[in-house]
């Protein structure tokens, strides 16, 4: 069965990239571009491989996948979709070298949207096109798109739990009555949502290139770009405030849909993480909105930093929204005024704040995930009532449920295991030579699969200039952060394997 299973996956990442080298075919009609061999070549390579594992499969009459082998799928199939998605990149020479290109790649499947290309607008269109339909893949994941529209290859396994190693924290229970028509609702959803957005791109100032190419790694909450200065390429507030509303709608649970097509609207009003999610955006905005109003009275902000910031008070909303928009929803895009590095201090400690917390469970975004935040909170108020009356025990609800012991027990192991990664890496990257707040929020920004991070990967720099062992433990990062990290840590621990 496993065999099975990743050679569909690597038939579906075929398909992918023979859909791609159809792009590149029409490019080098109308414009001499010569990157199409490069991905026929890998897309024959996986197919050949893909149709092979699967007749190994279906001769060799494997079982069913059991709980300890989803683990294992998963996170194999996303390392394998990366080198051999690297393979273009590599081939037409836009990188040089296999951690870069492994990097962007992972940074792709992953959603992350962290580069290490200082060149993206001399890129032929057949690149730009396989970065975007790479994170695209990987928003809502390959391995859920096969159980929604080829859910016979794992017949006979425990396809939820193939579903929650790949999309954890998603609520699929109350969606629909199996898992492949639940996959299948929320890949509808994903899709119309997508065609969506590059109908309203291309209304404003975008060609169809760039609007089919953004709105991919928006809705994906990705970040990737066919412009190195991202969405203020086009210098259009339009297209920001576009860029803002899917972003937005991308970083919120996609089951909140479900319910509001069914008319459910109770299910939504009662959705307490939706609720707090859309009064973060509010209140982080609000509060730029006014660093940027009082910031000449800081003497920590000098003139060259107030040159940078925002003039107008039209301008000063649009800049703070879209910064929250983008780091709440985890997509990493930049607007127009987008070097936050150089906005001051006071700015970067909400910046990194809003990069850990990330959207909403059951969303495309990165981050720690604003239930998991509520959550949190809820218990240390628990804990707080119940030392002022020792007699007393109070639960912990969520949108009117009661949190049980074994969610919460995940939730505050989830919050051990990010810090002990944290400083583990913190202490990796610094004795690799990155500056300590450097090699901190680079790990934040992975980690949370947002992209840019600060000084030497600042959002007007990138990830090039950092060691190559940096990159290679960034990119586990980006893997441990997109399936949050127990799906990884299992395959390290013993007696998983041990266990019967």
């Amino acid at each position: 069965m496993k065999s099975k299973l990743f050679g569909v996956l690597f038939m579906i990442e075929s398909a992918a990239l023979l859909l791609t080298a159809a792009v590149a075919a029409h490019y080098h009609r109308v414009a001499g571009e010569a990157d199409m061999d490069e991905f026929l070549i890998v897309a024959g390579l996986t197919g050949a491989l893909g149709l092979l594992l699967y007749n190994i499969g279906n001769l060799s009459k494997q079982k069913g996948l059991q709980i300890r082998d989803t683990f294992l799928v998963v996170a194999l199939a996303w390392v394998l979709l990366s080198v051999f998605g690297m393979l273009p990149f590599l081939m037409y020479g836009t990188v040089d070298n296999v951690t870069d290109a492994f990097f962007e790649t992972m940074s792709g499947f992953s959603t992350t949207g962290a580069t290490v290309l200082s060149h993206i607008d001399y890129q032929p269109h057949g690149i730009l096109f396989w970065r975007c339909i790479m994170q695209w893949l990987g928003g809502l994941g390959v391995v859920v798109f096969t159980l929604a529209f080829i859910p016979s290859v794992a017949k006979g396994s425990k396809k939820m739990s193939l579903f929650a190693a790949e999309a954890p924290g998603l609520s699929v229970e109350k969606l629909a009555p199996t898992t492949a028509a639940t996959s299948r609702l929320l890949w509808f959803i994903y899709i119309a949502l997508t065609l969506l957005c590059a109908f309203c791109y291309h209304l404003g100032p975008m060609n169809k290139f760039d609007a089919v190419c953004h709105a991919m790694a928006t809705i994906a909450t990705g970040g990737f770009s066919t412009h190195q200065a991202s969405i203020g390429y086009f210098q259009s507030n339009y297209i920001e405030y576009v860029c803002i509303f899917f972003m937005l709608l991308s970083g919120i649970n996609f089951a909140m849909y479900h319910f509001m097509f069914n008319r459910r609207f109770d299910v939504i009003r009662r959705n307490e993480e939706l609720h707090w999610y859309l009064l973060a955006i509010l209140g982080f905005t609000l509060l730029f909105v006014l660093r940027f109003y009082f910031a000449p009275r800081f003497s920590v902000i000098d003139d060259t930093q107030l040159a940078s910031h925002p003039d107008t008070a039209g301008d000063r909303v649009r800049t703070a929204l879209f910064h929250v928009v983008a780091l709440l929803s985890n997509t990493g895009f930049q607007g127009s005024n987008y070097d936050y590095d150089s906005w001051g201090r006071i700015f970067l400690i909400p910046t990194v704040a809003m990069m850990i917390v990330g959207g909403c469970a059951g969303s495309t975004s990165g981050g720690i995930k604003m239930v998991r935040v509520i959550v949190l909170f809820k218990y240390f108020k628990k804990t707080i009532k119940e030392l002022m009356h020792s007699s007393s025990m109070y639960s912990i609800k969520i949108s009117g449920q009661n949190v049980d012991d074994l969610s919460l027990k995940r939730v505050l192991s989830f919050f051990s295991l990010f810090i002990m990664v944290f400083m583990l890496n913190l202490v990796v990257l610094t004795a690799l030579g990155m500056p300590l707040e450097d090699g901190a929020i680079s790990f934040l920004t992975c980690f949370s699969n947002y992209g840019p991070g600060s000084g030497i990967t600042g959002p007007s720099a990138n990830f090039d200039a950092i060691p190559a062992a940096a990159k290679w433990l960034l990119s586990f990062d980006m893997l441990v952060g997109r399936l949050e990290i127990f799906t990884i840590l299992l395959l390290f621990t013993p007696s998983f394997w041990r266990a019967k």
